[in-house]
């Protein structure tokens, strides 16, 4: 009497269930994986089993394996390659909100250390700083000597630069 197709799988699974296992699990390098992976094939076989040739079995069944694995691997890498862009991008967004926080507490303290410049001082630092004036300009514009514009913003950095020396 000739065997049946699910004679011949189930005769083949109970024979390779474990060369089956061990074989998905070199390429998945799990074993509980591997396990789900030969019960998956193996449930697949049983559905088609009306148009399984019994020869072809042993073929099918390390073909299916191989597929399934594969596709889990793929499945894997990409999975870590969105985790990898995922977590860049919140780092990226940690890292500039960081970056802002930090410039603008900065820049709090550079404000309040040029609030606690004496009045000549303040005026010729922010015109320097701010308005980006040269030194014969601001002399002009405040009309004072260029020598006491100088020697007055050579004051202020100073003080700016010792106040801020703790802070950066």
């Amino acid at each position: 009497m000739p065997k049946s197709t699910m004679d011949t799988i189930t005769e083949y699974y109970a024979k390779n269930l474990d060369e089956l296992r061990s074989f998905a699990n070199k390429i998945l390098n799990d074993t509980e994986e591997s396990k789900d992976v030969v019960q998956e094939c193996f449930a697949r076989l049983l559905t088609m089993r009306d148009s399984i040739i019994p020869t072809s079995v042993p073929a099918l069944v390390h073909n299916m394996v191989r597929n399934v694995a594969i596709s889990i691997v793929r499945h894997r890498a990409i999975v870590r390659q969105y985790n990898k862009v995922e977590t860049a991008t919140t780092s990226a967004a940690t890292e500039s909100f960081e970056v802002r926080i930090v410039a603008s507490d900065l820049a709090q303290e550079i404000a309040r250390h040029i609030e606690a410049l004496p009045d000549k001082c303040r005026t010729i630092y922010q015109m320097s700083i701010y308005d980006g004036m040269k030194l014969g300009e601001i002399a002009t514009a405040l009309d004072v000597k260029y020598k006491y514009a100088e020697k007055q913003l050579g004051k202020a950095r100073k003080i700016v630069r010792k106040g801020l020396r703790n802070v950066v």
